[in-house]
């Protein structure tokens, strides 16, 4: 219950810190092209993609936690025992690699708000960094519980457990291909493009930006559930 406490306080902390950074946001000291009606609407277009596309990962995630919970519970004993797993402290260092990846890629954002795309290309870099981090974490969390004891495709708690962190480290590679090219963009010389390539890719580091955040708090959320169980 313990545990379940501190994660739950760790994402109440970090859903607060990203309100924060939202609202210390300054819009009309934003260099770029004064958007007209027709950029608005353009450019709003990938931030609503994007957030149906959370929408749809959400519940994604929430279905896994669903049936998680009812294969947990459920008595009848047709069903393999349910026979818990332990959780490798391994799991805590990854939280913390993420959290700071989600850190430094609020960090390249402000940076790009201000056109500084050398700040940008150092703080997307320590992201990707940490993000490989922490992918490589979890594949080395697999090994120990599964060294830990007798587990296998036939132990459910082992197979909700690769299957919860797989798919969400599945998300995480998709995100590594996006900020991959848009760290290739800036490597190329962000500072030379035209005003309006500049404007496409600043929004691109905001959506790789709120990608993250939201990944990290799918990953408290559900790391809060493993350690509640």
């Amino acid at each position: 219950m313990f545990p379940a406490m501190v994660i739950a306080i760790l994402t109440a902390i970090t859903a607060w810190w990203l309100l924060v950074q939202r609202l210390r946001e300054k819009p009309w000291t934003t260099q770029g092209v004064v958007p007209t009606s027709q950029e608005t609407v353009f450019s709003s277009a990938p931030k609503i993609g994007l957030w149906v596309f959370l929408a749809v990962v959400s519940s994604l995630f929430g279905l896994f936690s669903s049936a998680y919970l009812m294969r947990l519970h459920d008595a009848h004993g047709e069903i393999t025992t349910w026979a818990p797993i332990v959780k490798p402290s391994l799991l805590w260092l990854n939280t913390t690699v993420l959290v700071l990846a989600s850190g430094a890629m609020q960090i390249a954002r402000n940076r790009v708000d201000r056109d500084d795309f050398g700040g940008v290309r150092v703080y997307f870099g320590v992201a990707a960094v940490l993000t490989v981090l922490f992918l490589a974490g979890q594949v080395l969390a697999w090994r120990q519980v599964a060294a830990a004891g007798n587990y296998g495709p036939g132990n459910p708690a082992f197979a909700f457990f690769i299957l919860i962190t797989a798919v969400h480290g599945i998300h995480l590679i998709g995100g590594m291909f996006v900020l991959a090219r848009t760290m290739s963009r800036i490597w190329r010389g962000a500072n030379k493009l035209p005003v309006v390539t500049r404007s496409k890719l600043r929004m691109s580091v905001q959506l790789c930006t709120t990608y993250w955040h939201w990944l990290l708090l799918i990953w408290l959320g559900l790391f809060a559930l493993l350690l509640s169980t």
